[in-house]
């Protein structure tokens, strides 16, 4: 087990969409194919590839982050700027926090939300949110168990994810 000390936090720039786009398409599979008709190829193809990432990472109001094990990627970060839930301003969202199931448990998640938290205050934020599916009840207890509390739901309209996984619950911590 690696402990948290020797994992870092770095910006990502549009110039690593393209190791951003390898670590995504090693990371989903291994987590998230059951919620898919097609085990992800669409979702992975339409979220994943070089060009869209690489375009997220020239929006300003964008941000992606890796985690960095002694020097190799096994995570990241994507947070949005500027982002406000039922339209209560000075919001920033946490987008996504994955990583490599061999770098679970070594809190990971923490920094990675910890940085999130960081920004916000940086920016004068007044609250992070996030969207987590209600059937990932492990996900759940983690954000819940850092201050984020239940305020709406929503459904994912993709029609190649099976029906019983796309409600999604939206999650806010006021800072």
């Amino acid at each position: 087990m690696t402990d948290a000390a020797s994992i870092t936090i770095q910006a990502i720039g549009p110039a690593q969409a393209a190791q951003l786009s390898t670590l995504c398409y090693r990371i989903y599979p291994q987590h998230f194919l059951y919620l898919w008709f097609d085990a992800g190829v669409w979702y992975q193809q339409y979220s994943y590839n070089e060009a869209k990432l690489k375009q997220e990472l020239e929006d300003p109001n964008v941000r992606y982050f890796f985690a960095l094990q002694n020097g190799e990627p096994v995570g990241y970060l994507k947070i949005k700027l500027d982002s406000n839930l039922n339209d209560a301003p000075d919001g920033l969202e946490v987008e996504r926090i994955y990583f490599l199931k061999e770098a679970a448990g070594q809190g990971l998640g923490t920094q990675l939300i910890e940085h999130a938290f960081f920004i916000a205050r940086q920016l004068g934020k007044h609250y992070v949110w996030l969207h987590v599916m209600d059937s990932s009840h492990d996900s759940i207890a983690f954000y819940r168990k850092r201050g984020f509390g239940p305020v709406g739901e929503t459904w994912l309209p993709f029609e190649q994810m099976k029906p019983e996984f796309r409600r999604m619950w939206q999650m806010k911590k006021l800072l």
